[in-house]
């Protein structure tokens, strides 16, 4: 069935718990010592984001790019539209997503994902290993070509950092060191210390994949762009004044019935 990825404010809410809980770990072991495996440290706190009176009603300048975006409204449309490898059930448990499956090694550093046989995008073309590896590429490497001049806040909150980044000891900040297609419905995500919390978080609505192809011009996720979804709608309609959303014939999962308007002040 469609499962409805987080709520912008529950994301946030969780996200800001997950961050307290590691802040009050005890301090890192000596350097002479195994180092102890726990979630990346808090870099700095979000500020909750009321919700709006009126869930029909959104702010004009919405991003629907979901690795930059970081407002409320954004989010809230972007969950609709997109999908990632993961996503959450109503009890925040992991649950397939574009991933139909996963297998985790011994030492929990390696995550190998097998991608739906039937998971396409709403042009139709079928969501390939290349293409979640460009996504994941374009979150963690500044030299990714589709990297844009985002700053991808929300994966630098949760994963501490870019591939590069080193901390006063030399060590990398981010866990997430790269990703790897395998074959033609299996890709690899490697890390360089256990991350237990990493399905949870691979399924934040920043985390969608996106058709890596059209993000190259620049100014993917505004008005004037043409939207390709990964999720159970598509955008159909996008003026100065409205955003109208309907069933995509492409989602793999259950199509919802109907479509959601939305208005913006």
């Amino acid at each position: 069935m469609y499962q409805r990825i987080f709520s912008s404010r529950f994301f946030v809410l969780v996200l800001f718990a997950m961050f307290l809980l590691a802040a009050c770990q005890p301090q890192t072991p000596p350097a002479t010592q195994e180092p102890v495996a726990s979630p990346m440290p808090a870099t700095e706190t979000p500020i909750p984001v009321e919700e709006p009176s009126d869930p029909n009603m959104l702010q004009s300048d919405i991003l629907l790019d979901p690795a930059l975006a970081i407002d409320a409204d954004s989010m809230r449309v972007n969950q609709h539209i997109y999908t990632g490898l993961v996503v959450l059930d109503a009890n925040g448990n992991p649950q397939p997503g574009i991933a139909e499956s996963w297998t985790i090694s011994d030492d929990q550093l390696t995550y190998i994902f097998t991608l739906r046989s039937d998971a396409a995008f709403s042009d139709g073309s079928p969501i390939t290993p290349d293409d979640v590896a460009d996504n994941v590429n374009r979150w963690l490497d500044p030299q990714s070509p589709l990297r844009g001049t985002g700053n991808y806040e929300t994966w630098q909150q949760v994963f501490a950092g870019f591939l590069g980044e080193e901390d006063a000891d030399g060590r990398p900040v981010s866990p997430v060191d790269g990703v790897q297609k395998v074959d033609f419905n299996t890709v690899i995500v490697h890390l360089n210390r256990p991350v237990p919390e990493l399905l949870t978080l691979l399924a934040n609505p920043a985390f969608a994949v996106l058709k890596p192809g059209s993000l190259t011009d620049g100014n993917y996720g505004m008005i004037s762009s043409s939207i390709i979804s990964s999720g159970p709608y598509i955008v159909s309609s996008w003026t100065a004044d409205s955003l109208t959303l309907t069933p995509n014939p492409a989602y793999w999962g259950e199509v919802p019935q109907g479509d959601l308007q939305f208005s913006f002040r």
